[in-house]
C-alpha cells in the first residue's frame, strides 16, 4: 500500500467515524428529550398524588408509597 492509498483509507475511516458520531449525537439528543419528558411526567404524577393524598379524609389514607424507582435510579446514576 502506498502513501496515497493509506491517506485515502484514513480519510474514508475518518468520514465513516464522523458519520457514526453524528448518529450517536442524534440518538443522545432524542434520548435526552425523552428523558426530560418522562421526568416531567413523573413530577406531575408525584404532584397529583400529593394533592389527592392531602384531600383524603383523615383515617382513610393508604400507606405511603415506597420510594419511587426514578429517585433511586437518579441517586445510583449520580453516584457512579
Amino acid at each position: 500500500m502506498n502513501i496515497s492509498e493509506l491517506l485515502a483509507d484514513l480519510q474514508d475511516q475518518h468520514d465513516k467515524t464522523t458519520a457514526r458520531a453524528g448518529e450517536l449525537h442524534d440518538q443522545i439528543d432524542h434520548l435526552t428529550a425523552a428523558l426530560a419528558e418522562t421526568e416531567a411526567r413523573l413530577a406531575d404524577l408525584a404532584t397529583t398524588r400529593k394533592i389527592i393524598a392531602e384531600r383524603v379524609p383523615p383515617g382513610t389514607r393508604p400507606d405511603p408509597p415506597e420510594t419511587n424507582t426514578a429517585a433511586r435510579h437518579e441517586v445510583r446514576h449520580r453516584d457512579g
